[in-house]
């Protein structure tokens, strides 16, 4: 009896040393990634947004390779992969043909995850099982995606790291200092160039909403707008929704004639970063 009892617990231990490795989470490295860590995208209201990522190692090409975005960068109850409970997506890659490369797309809606404008989490989990029989899972360090809105600019400077500097918004109310730096922000993104004489107009609609009525021109036109934007919150940040609605003209043409008659309609819609507190 005693020899028994010895020889089972010999195997009981052999069965939990042999179970560990096989629901462990190994590291899954990607050494590239289109779109990348902390990347900014544009909306995708439909059509899904492509993805591309090349990982290190011996990855079988029969491997389960799936692309998971949250909400939230929670993880589960192992604590390395994202949990399910905030999940906006799962999508099973495929292998491109090039060494380590897997590819997909995202949900194309409609109704898309990726119509709304936020800060969202990505990981790549791969699954196999290897010719003796054992099962791996490894999964890649969270990473990040602002999607309609623009990445955060890396710490810089004295304030890097923690305590000074600007400080992310945590609040709905809106400032002429906020409006004023949308109405720059705003510009900057759409035309690409510099404005110049630039004046601003802008007035509360009420506690997060402001309505502005810019002039400026640049290097090329001469415009007119009226400019609407709005605190909300998603993805736990506050972001400017942003509506400019005006006219713009060549500056060769107003050269020789009136703005009226130069001019055409121009409508911008985006989604902005909430300005962060402390800059201006």
């Amino acid at each position: 009896m005693t020899r028994l009892l010895a020889v089972t617990l010999t195997l009981a231990a052999a069965l939990l040393v042999l179970a560990a490795p096989a629901g462990a989470v190994d590291p899954l490295t990607i050494t590239s990634s289109s779109p990348a860590n902390r990347a900014s995208v544009p909306l995708t209201p439909t059509g899904g947004i492509p993805w591309l990522v090349t990982v290190a190692g011996d990855i079988p090409a029969d491997a389960g390779v799936s692309l998971t975005i949250s909400s939230t960068g929670a993880t589960g109850a192992d604590g390395v992969t994202l949990a399910t409970a905030d999940r906006v997506d799962f999508v099973f890659l495929s292998p491109t043909g090039a060494a380590g490369g897997w590819s997909g797309r995202t949900d194309p809606g409609p109704n898309a995850w990726s119509a709304t404008a936020g800060t969202y989490f990505w990981q790549v989990v791969a699954t196999w099982t290897d010719a003796a029989g054992v099962f791996h899972q490894a999964a890649s360090a969270v990473a990040r995606l602002f999607l309609g809105i623009p990445a955060p600019a890396a710490p810089t400077g004295p304030g890097a790291g923690g305590g000074g500097g600007a400080q992310p918004r945590t609040t709905l109310r809106m400032s002429a200092v906020d409006a004023r730096y949308y109405v720059r922000t705003v510009i900057r993104r759409r035309t690409r160039r510099t404005p110049a004489r630039l004046r601003y107009g802008c007035s509360p609609r009420n506690t997060r909403t402001f309505r502005c009525a810019p002039t400026w021109r640049d290097s090329r036109n001469v415009y007119r707008a009226t400019a609407t934007f709005t605190h909300v919150r998603t993805g736990g940040r506050v972001v400017a929704q942003a509506t400019v609605t005006g006219r713009r003209a060549s500056r060769t043409c107003v050269a020789t004639r009136s703005f009226a008659r130069c001019s055409a309609p121009f409508r911008w819609r985006t989604t902005l970063a909430g300005r962060p507190v402390g800059t201006r």
